[in-house]
């Protein structure tokens, strides 16, 4: 209302109501020449023109809060969650070392690396090694919308690399540092800006709700120590959301029909008798407040009792079930990794939803994982083995993810073979995409051909004394196999050296 319709409703109350109900009359009528989706028309949008700093400001706590409660206590919000960090980080994402033209630096960077990320050596609490901060951090950025990463180099002459990493919840950075403008430095959140970089993090010494009979005290570290991973959204975002978000409401009311079908089914079993008694000087038994199976009451004659008929819900899949899909996909996962449930799958839909999910996976490492957390972790790794005298200069590191699992060997080795043959992919792209690491292979198959050899043995998997049917190779006079070709058929794009593949 404007002042003019307070001051005649003060006055006249009903002549308010009715301006205020013409001017709602005006409003739907134009409404009705303007877009549903603009807020405009009969289903109104809850929308505003902020960033996404302003709504975290007021909602993130809250997400967070109601994020960890779902893992806690709904059993899809706690399988949707192993489902993105086990696809995601697996059993790691392994490095190894490069280097464009020495091969004894690139040596010492491997064997370092090695002792120091399977050792608990890299972890600040000493419980997990670099793989285990690795799923971690990556079930915190999910769960709680960002993990924070700080690299404490410590002082110890037994250790090869004096780094260790603390892996922190978001819950310690502060977001109460907010707003405060000085010059070009903008504190949003906890995070203070200078001229479009992140300079400092304003963090806890220790958990602000946790109960150590002090309160916690922040202070601004730099950001050179920090490591800030969380999935962007939209741009100049400056913290994380936890994932699926969207689901949440669904995820609460699908745990509580569920809850009300089970206590349904619970009372549904409780077969109770009731004795009347119609002689008035007897009394009945005090009735309970809860039923149990094959009990017998004796009721006064005048008692009766009687249940509620709630509306019958017999088909129960029908309802769950969509609801499920639509909660996968809100996490970015598919129907059965949320579920469990393969019934209804068949190849080639179990292969299209794992496309999906893995194209998903595949943007969180390597937009969010690898160059957020790997890329740093990196870089102190290099940083602290330089104060120890190790001359790493050019060495650089690829990070390979975990293993990816062939659904049809028969059907795709022979396609990824003739990709390969093609010119179409490399050997080590091949491999790197199947999570797997080229030179390890390459030397594991070395020293496989050097021992077949050492005991004079020439097997069917040997490339160089057999053909891809198992015929043995010609071989020249300097021991190795004939470059000309032979009578037998070598082409694994042939239909019968498929099937003796797949064989």
């Amino acid at each position: 209302m404007n002042l003019l319709d307070q001051l005649i409703t003060a006055f006249n109350p009903r002549a308010g109501l009715q301006r205020t109900l013409a001017r709602r009359s005006i409003a739907m009528l134009d409404a009705r020449a303007s877009y549903d989706a603009a807020g405009k028309g009969r289903r109104w949008f809850r929308s505003a023109g902020t960033n996404q700093n302003a709504e975290l400001r007021r909602s993130l706590v809250h997400l967070r809060n109601n994020a960890r409660e779902l893992q806690r206590n709904n059993p899809y919000a706690a399988a949707a969650l192993q489902a993105v960090v086990s696809g995601t980080v697996g059993s790691g994402i392994k490095p190894v070392a490069s280097h464009p033209t020495s091969k004894k630096k690139k040596k010492l960077a491997d064997e370092l690396m090695a002792e120091w990320a399977n050792s608990l050596d890299c972890d600040n609490d000493g419980r997990l090694n670099l793989f285990g901060l690795q799923a971690l951090a990556m079930q915190t950025e999910s769960l709680s919308g960002e993990a924070i990463l700080v690299r404490r180099v410590v002082n110890d002459p037994r250790l090869k690399i004096p780094l260790k990493l603390q892996l922190l919840e978001g819950d310690y950075l502060d977001h109460t540092k907010d707003g405060f403008v000085d010059g070009a430095r903008a504190t949003i959140q906890g995070v203070v800006i200078n001229d479009g970089k992140r300079e400092q993090y304003w963090l806890f010494d220790s958990h602000p709700a946790e109960v150590t009979g002090r309160g916690a005290i922040s202070k601004p570290v730099s950001a050179d120590q920090v490591a800030h991973i969380y999935d962007l959204v939209r741009p100049g975002q400056v913290r994380g959301v936890p994932r699926g978000v969207a689901a949440f409401t669904r995820l609460k009311i699908l745990d509580d029909y569920q809850d009300a079908r089970l206590e349904l089914q619970r009372m549904a079993s409780c077969l109770a008798g009731f004795i009347y008694n119609e002689d008035d000087q007897k009394q009945g038994d005090i009735l309970p407040e809860k039923l149990e199976p094959g009990a017998l009451y004796r009721l006064h004659g005048e008692e009766k009792v009687a249940f509620s008929a709630p509306p019958p819900s017999s088909d129960h899949a029908s309802f769950i079930v969509p609801e499920q899909r639509v909660i996968a996909t809100a996490w970015g996962i598919t129907y059965e990794a949320l579920t469990g449930d393969y019934s209804q799958v068949n190849f080639a839909s179990g292969k299209m939803g794992r496309i999906q999910m893995y194209s998903n996976v595949h943007r969180w490492r390597h937009n969010m994982m690898i160059p957020l957390f790997c890329k740093n972790i990196e870089k102190w790794f290099l940083e602290a083995a330089a104060l120890r005298g190790y001359d790493l200069s050019g060495v650089t590191f690829d990070w390979t993810p975990p293993k990816k699992e062939i659904l049809d060997p028969a059907a795709e080795i022979p396609a990824i073979i003739k990709e390969i043959r093609a010119g179409l992919n490399s050997f080590q792209g091949a491999c790197r995409e199947r999570g797997i690491d080229p030179q390890a292979l390459l030397k594991q198959i070395k020293e496989d051909t050097e021992l077949f050899d050492e005991y004079g043995l020439v097997l069917d998997i040997d490339p160089r004394r057999t053909t891809s049917s198992g015929q043995i190779q010609s071989i020249s006079k300097t021991g190795k196999p004939a470059t000309e070709p032979t009578n037998e058929p070598n082409n694994l794009g042939d239909e019968d050296d498929e099937q003796k593949l797949a064989a």
